[in-house]
């Protein structure tokens, strides 16, 4: 298959192994940026209002009304959420022009939403133009979770949110946590300074300025809501997952899943934009790119016990690796 005829959804996917062996590192790199794959290429916009657009801002409602306090934001980030609305907005709005709309006039916005039928007017910066507060507006109108970091001290806060997807952690016991205290259990990237450096780019980003870095992980199903705080529903799912006995099972309900995550300096607040758009896709359109499948099996087949331990991979790990080696060319 070529990749002129793949699937969209597997041209466009942000594949994010570029050699046969992973280790945690901040690799990050300045966005957007076009980034060219063995499939297609992806990374020249910074938001993502794709062909899943609407039903992931649905799946997000659906959690909210689940979990409400999956929003957070402490009163003094209010200007952080000011600016995180703003920046949304007019990068919605150049990215996508036929979709969003936004009209200003000093502090004077008109917003228009043509993709969920949406439009209104506001003030920037005055709480009682925008009913629910400028995070929880505009949060419901991206697919991507949004951490706002507050810089003080010479360190980062996570200290207002919406995060509705998050994969193995929960953001209401996250909420108020250091960078660091936020990053303490992953594996070895630690005691290697990865993190500590992290945080040093981010203290000194310029207003506006973005970066960018990928993350991964095997997941059984498709529940975006990975959550610790949604253990619950999603669990049963993964147990159904991990007992499929036939290959064309696996191959369906066990996935990619990638986090493109960004980096933006806010405009006027001292606060980073962090950004989390998800995406999944199927180990059976996976391995149309038969480059991908070689690669993660052989990412899989080489990565330490402690880091697949963190991943929540150790279960699958070899089912998935059998699974990739089966379908490259001989």
């Amino acid at each position: 298959m070529t990749s002129s005829t793949l699937p969209r959804r597997v041209r466009e996917f942000p594949f994010p192994l570029g050699r046969d062996a992973y280790r945690y590192s901040a690799n990050l790199e300045p966005a957007p940026r076009r980034r060219e794959t063995e499939a297609g290429w992806w990374g020249e916009v910074i938001l993502n209002a794709g062909d899943a657009y609407e039903d992931f801002t649905a799946e997000r409602a659906r959690v909210l009304g689940r979990h409400p306090g999956m929003l957070i934001s402490a009163p003094h980030m209010r200007a952080a959420e000011w600016d995180t609305l703003l920046y949304l907005m007019r990068r919605l709005a150049a990215e996508y022009p036929d979709s969003f709309t936004l009209r200003e006039e000093g502090r004077r916005c008109r917003w228009a939403n043509r993709r969920l039928g949406l439009s209104g007017e506001f003030t920037a910066g005055e709480d009682g133009t925008l009913p629910g507060g400028p995070l929880a507006y505009i949060g419901r109108q991206v697919v991507e979770d949004l951490v706002l970091l507050d810089r003080r001290e010479g360190r980062l806060y996570a200290d207002a949110g919406i995060v509705t997807f998050a994969s193995g952690w929960s953001f209401p016991f996250t909420a108020g946590m250091s960078f660091a205290e936020i990053h303490g259990p992953v594996p070895g990237a630690n005691a290697d300074g990865v993190f500590a450096r992290a945080e040093e780019l981010l203290l000194r980003l310029q207003p506006g300025e973005a970066y960018r870095r990928v993350n991964w992980a095997i997941q059984p199903g498709r529940t975006l809501d990975w959550s610790l705080d949604n253990h619950a529903q999603w669990m049963p799912e993964a147990a159904s997952v991990l007992a499929a006995g036939s290959d064309a099972e696996l191959g369906a309900r066990v996935n990619l899943r990638v986090e493109v995550q960004h980096v933006i300096g806010l405009q006027t607040a001292d606060a980073v934009l962090f950004t989390i758009d998800t995406r999944l896709l199927a180990l059976a359109d996976l391995a149309l790119v038969p480059p991908w499948a070689g690669r993660l099996a052989a990412v899989l087949e080489e990565l330490p016990p402690d880091i697949a331990d963190y991943k929540g991979l150790t279960a699958l790990r070899s089912r998935v690796i059998g699974w990739l080696r089966r379908r490259l060319p001989a």
